[in-house]
């Protein structure tokens, strides 16, 4: 019994990791760019504040954007935990993010 549960373990182990991997995001790059970009403005916005009233203000502006873009905290943490599986895809999403910060600066 403990020879067949030492056998049986690993493949038990490799199966949830295989169907762990599969897992695609639901939100496209270019929408999780956008949410980073308004997050990072968010932040900034609460970057001379301190105390009760940053965390406040930040956590309202934090709703703010997750309701404009129509997601939820937990969907888009989500979605940024499995690209960030793949550090080549993470980079290329927090490049887009950053060129949009650019283009909010220019204009």
């Amino acid at each position: 019994m403990k020879k067949l549960i030492a056998l049986l373990l690993p493949v038990f182990c490799a199966t949830l990791s295989c169907r762990q991997e599969t897992e695609q995001p639901s939100l496209s790059d270019e929408t999780l760019a956008r949410i980073m970009a308004d997050l990072y403005v968010a932040e900034a916005a609460t970057n001379g504040l301190g105390g009760y009233e940053k965390d406040s203000l930040t956590h309202a502006y934090y709703e703010q954007v997750f309701e404009i873009h129509g997601v939820t905290k937990n969907e888009y943490e989500k979605n940024v935990r499995l690209i960030s599986q793949n550090e080549l895809h993470i980079g290329e999403v927090a490049d887009s993010a950053i060129a949009i910060l650019k283009m909010m600066n220019d204009e």
